[in-house]
């Protein structure tokens, strides 16, 4: 029934639309639009968002039109039944290369107990959402840089392989349907990976409170591509429930520090979005120490956003963790870091941000420790 309502109401907006181009005067810069010689198709695309600006409404309905007519593939994004997708492609090997090699350096300057965790997208685990005209343009995360990466690290950097997990629980509600990062499911199985090779013992998912945030989430792939069927991501908190912790969250950036005694300060969907809720958001340091803890290990991470689903529950286990966010951390800031205070160190990215920037090269500007004498 609500395909068939669908239906009807992209015929009415068939007609409608040309009476609101005729209203407007339209048709005549539409026209002038596709008779250029030059990127036609994109002309006409810029002419038709002028002549209807902000109009979200229009917006989803150009989406849908191209999907309709075949056009899975919009704006970088795979658009499937019931899911949107980042198409991940690399920009450049060496970029790939400048951040395997930063790892190396850093383990050999800093003598840290090091790990690696390249959590691979969406479209890599989830294969068979990908629209089946794309698979061949599909760029194989975990032949061409996962498995690359780690052997490339091996003797230095302790590769912590999520991929196989993953993939096992491929059915289930592991990545979000508009945000391009792991759900909180997604990210306690990606925690019962990484906690072995840290040498932990993961906790049963049943230890673990859930809170529901939003049932009506749409994000960050949802703006790029607003196809209207996709159903919106459900935002989840995950609070270790056998323990009376509680936590002081601190966020630095080059503005000053701001101070949390909860994992979720709800406030901030105010200020932002509920994603923004869990850890506070993503700062350049993100710093958090668990009170009453029996543990004293502390945990150094350099990593991306996709922190925010596997942090909570590898917070049972350590007496403080720091992750630095390597794409917003300035010299300046990265001062405050002493490698030395740390036991462990982990470099966690989402593979979209592995290939895409340069992440590592900042480091350079960590002092490593005096030779001993």
């Amino acid at each position: 029934m609500g395909k068939n309502r669908s239906g009807i109401v992209f015929l009415v907006l068939l007609f409608a639309v040309p009476l609101m181009m005729l209203y407007s005067g339209g048709y005549e810069k539409l026209h002038q639009a596709a008779v250029s010689r030059t990127n036609a198709l994109k002309n006409v695309e810029v002419v038709f968002t002028e002549q209807f600006p902000g109009s979200a409404f229009l917006r989803r309905m150009q989406i849908s039109l191209k999907y309709l007519s075949g056009n899975k593939e919009q704006n970088g994004i795979f658009i499937s039944d019931d899911t949107l997708m980042l198409n991940v492609q690399p920009k450049s090997q060496a970029t790939i290369n400048k951040n395997t090699l930063a790892m190396i350096d850093f383990s050999q300057d800093f003598q840290r107990p090091s790990y690696v965790m390249l959590v691979p997208t969406a479209c890599a685990v989830q294969q068979s959402k990908v629209p089946y005209a794309y698979d061949a343009l599909l760029y194989n995360q975990k032949q061409q840089l996962i498995d690359d990466v780690y052997r490339r690290v091996s003797g230095y950097v302790t590769a912590v392989d999520v991929y196989p997990v993953l993939r096992s629980h491929q059915t289930e509600y592991i990545y979000y349907r508009t945000e391009n990062t792991t759900t909180g499911l997604g990210g306690y199985y990606i925690y019962t990976v990484v906690a072995k090779k840290l040498g932990l013992k993961p906790r049963g998912i049943e230890q673990f409170e859930v809170e529901h945030l939003d049932n009506n989430y749409y994000g960050d792939l949802y703006k790029l591509s607003p196809y209207r069927e996709i159903t919106p991501d459900r935002v989840s908190a995950y609070s270790f429930s056998k323990s009376r912790y509680s936590y002081m969250l601190s966020h630095f950036d080059q503005t000053g520090s701001r101070r949390y005694f909860t994992l979720y300060p709800k406030f901030k969907a105010q200020l932002g979005s509920k994603m923004d809720i869990l850890l506070g958001g993503m700062s350049p340091i993100v710093d958090v120490k668990i009170n009453n803890s029996p543990y004293n290990q502390k945990l150094l991470i350099f990593g991306d956003r996709s922190v925010q689903s596997y942090l909570p529950f590898l917070l049972v286990h350590y007496g403080q963790i720091t992750v630095v966010d390597t794409a917003k951390i300035t010299p300046e800031l990265l001062k405050n870091i002493n490698v030395a205070r740390y036991n462990q160190v982990l470099f966690a990215y989402s593979a979209d941000s592995f290939v895409g920037k340069d992440q590592l090269s900042v480091l350079s500007e960590l002092m490593p420790p005096a030779p001993k004498v």
